[in-house]
């Protein structure tokens, strides 16, 4: 199991690159809060609403990076590869 799930993340690691990995990381990170958070809503639901407030920041940052980089790389990205090829 260990070694199915290392080999799964060198695959991983191969196969990405650093602003998809950037993007997976902040997925993981909003999917891993909204379970913590579910978990501590059934002791104190006032603690599991202001965990969800991470999960929120998360997934707003993942959509900006996600609209910041299309714009980039359509724009800038595409333009300055023209050039280079010329």
């Amino acid at each position: 199991m260990f070694n199915a799930l290392h080999n799964a993340l060198i695959e991983w690691n191969r196969n990405t690159g650093d602003r998809q990995k950037l993007q997976h990381t902040y997925v993981t990170i909003a999917v891993m809060f909204v379970v913590i958070a579910g978990i501590v809503s059934l002791v104190d639901s006032k603690s599991g609403q202001d965990l969800l407030v991470v999960t929120v920041v998360a997934g707003a940052i993942f959509l900006v990076n996600a609209v910041l980089w299309s714009l980039l790389e359509s724009t800038v990205i595409a333009r300055l590869s023209g050039r280079h090829k010329k």
